[in-house]
């Protein structure tokens, strides 16, 4: 049997009584984290573009849009609560896949849970079914994939919507495969637009035609059985070092879920441990801009890569600059979303100290590894290292922190009250008989 069908089966055969409790408990954390983001996400132009379009183009009221009152079909609401919950890049991530599972995953199940009526225990199921189709298929195509300029939560998460939402529509194992098939033949989503509207864009298009596909299955539909190992599939030709065995000895045996990591800060994960360092700097040493005589960054490749923006000029490409992010670190104390707009991104004092920012690859450092050296003008060097970000599994935020951080986003959109409702429903998850219970508590009146 080859590495789809594998999926499939195991996707099939997987039901919500066979999950560890962990991983139950990690899958409401994604929700609670991804209902935060979401909602924080739906005062931004993106939203706004697309709810229109949403309109113009009609449809069945079948889902919510998170943080509205428009329903849509389960299609264009996919589509929409995968964008916005991208679009702060505050949401979580998964190292080992180079993906933000839960954007791509959640707004499918979510979609189709609300439409459909499922009960806390089935979404959970499906939820976790379809993280850990899209990071095992991630972990496969390894960092080549990455390397290439594709961005993994579009292109692995259109296989992770896609299990999801087969889930929920009860497919067997051959619609299950087809539904595989489909979603991968529809992938892409390059790098080149990171820092634009595109970016985010990537996460609710997945999330849609993962849903697609598994309604296309479900109708009959057919594809390739080998969408995933075949010699045109997408492991051969979205990777350069593809390890298919590393899917198929994991997926089951493992949960990638367990080593998710949460965001403390709205910003590229690249740029995190840089914003751990200048924190530190900043707590103990006091420094003005003026006090800075220059600062050099040694980074990993990945934090480069993907977040070398030297001069950003917006708030979105503003979260790609490890050098904006570095400077604001050092002069704000914090990263929230709050602190990533066009005036502090253009703010002539973080515009002067980020011209003192120096950064360098060091081909020794692994993933996210950074050391910053702070210069001053009276000749001091003050040096940091930091491995593991605050936020990644080695250095978990505190349940305080993760509530925060939601009350933080939700509770300009929504009311108190029912930003209270909600956070008890997510920590009962499994408990609740019909998912709309939660969606009714982020509609806008």
């Amino acid at each position: 049997m080859g590495a789809t069908k594998d999926i499939a089966r195991y996707v099939v055969q997987t039901s919500y009584n066979d999950l560890p409790g962990e991983v139950v408990k990690m899958a409401k954390s994604c929700f609670f984290d991804w209902f935060g983001v979401a909602l924080g996400g739906v005062r931004e132009d993106l939203l706004s573009i697309l709810q229109k379009l949403a309109v113009e183009m009609g449809g069945e009221s079948q889902a919510s849009i998170i943080g509205t009152s428009l329903k849509t079909n389960v299609l264009w609401a996919a589509l929409l609560n995968g964008s916005v919950s991208h679009v702060l890049d505050f949401d979580d991530a998964h190292a080992g896949s180079f993906a933000h599972p839960t954007v791509t995953v959640a707004p499918a199940v979510l979609a189709l849970g609300e439409y459909k009526k499922v009960s806390g225990k089935d979404l959970i199921a499906a939820f976790v079914m379809g993280f850990e189709v899209e990071t095992w298929i991630g972990i496969a195509a390894g960092r080549t994939h990455y390397d290439k300029g594709w961005h993994a939560t579009s292109t692995t998460g259109r296989f992770g919507g896609a299990a999801g939402a087969a889930k929920l529509l009860g497919l067997d194992e051959g619609q299950l495969v087809n539904a595989l098939g489909i979603a991968g033949t529809q992938t892409g989503g390059v790098r080149q637009v990171f820092g634009t509207m595109c970016k985010p864009f990537h996460a609710g298009k997945a999330a849609m035609d993962g849903v697609l596909a598994a309604y296309l299955a479900q109708k009959g539909f057919t594809s390739s059985d080998s969408i995933v190992e075949g010699k045109f599939g997408f492991l051969d030709i979205f990777s350069s070092e593809p390890k298919v065995e590393k899917l198929t000895e994991g997926i089951g045996r493992e949960y990638t879920i367990e080593s998710v990591g949460f965001k403390p800060y709205a910003a590229c994960a690249g740029t995190h441990t840089v914003i751990d360092a200048m924190k530190d700097i900043r707590n103990k040493e006091k420094l003005t801009a003026d006090d800075v005589q220059e600062i050099e960054m040694d980074l990993a490749k990945l934090s480069l890569d993907a977040s070398g923006i030297v001069e950003p000029k917006t708030a979105l490409e503003g979260k790609f600059s490890v050098y904006h992010c570095a400077a604001l670190a050092l002069l704000e104390g914090e990263a929230g979303e709050d602190k990533f707009t066009d005036e502090k991104v253009n703010d002539p004092v973080i515009v002067g100290l980020r011209k003192k920012i120096k950064a360098r690859l060091n081909p020794e450092h692994q993933l996210l590894d950074a050391k910053v050296v702070v210069t001053t003008r009276d000749g001091r060097k003050i040096e940091r290292f930091v491995r593991m970000p605050k936020g990644q599994p080695q250095n978990k935020m505190t349940v305080e922190e993760m509530e925060g951080k939601f009350r933080s986003l939700a509770c300009p959109v929504l009311p108190r009250e029912n930003i209270d409702r909600l956070v008890e429903k997510i920590y009962r998850l499994e408990d609740i008989s019909d998912v709309g219970e939660i969606i009714n508590l982020c509609i806008v009146r």
